[in-house]
């Protein structure tokens, strides 16, 4: 977890996201159980989250980002990534 986190903060990825129109927060999590990365972009609106998306293979920042993460030490290219898209539901 310990050269994760160091690889993630020196990235530069979470002020990347961050910065982009639309997004209104990231989430980082990591589960050294499972070695899984996670995060989890919280947008304005379901436009923003459409046009962030529509961006990911056109926006030569996103490009980098994912370039970057392909590129990690730990990256473990024997799994898949997982995607959810959903919405907060404050009442439950």
């Amino acid at each position: 977890m310990a050269e994760v986190t160091e690889w993630f903060d020196k990235s530069g990825i979470a002020k990347t996201v961050r910065s982009k129109p639309g997004v209104k927060d990231l989430e980082v999590s990591f589960c050294p159980g499972q070695g899984w990365l996670a995060a989890r972009y919280i947008f304005h609106d379901l436009e923003d989250m459409k046009t962030f998306l529509g961006s990911m293979e056109t926006d030569p920042d996103l490009v980098k980002v994912k370039n970057q993460v392909l590129a990690a030490p730990h990256y473990d290219k024997s799994r898949t990534p997982h995607e959810f898209k959903g919405f907060f539901q404050p009442k439950l």
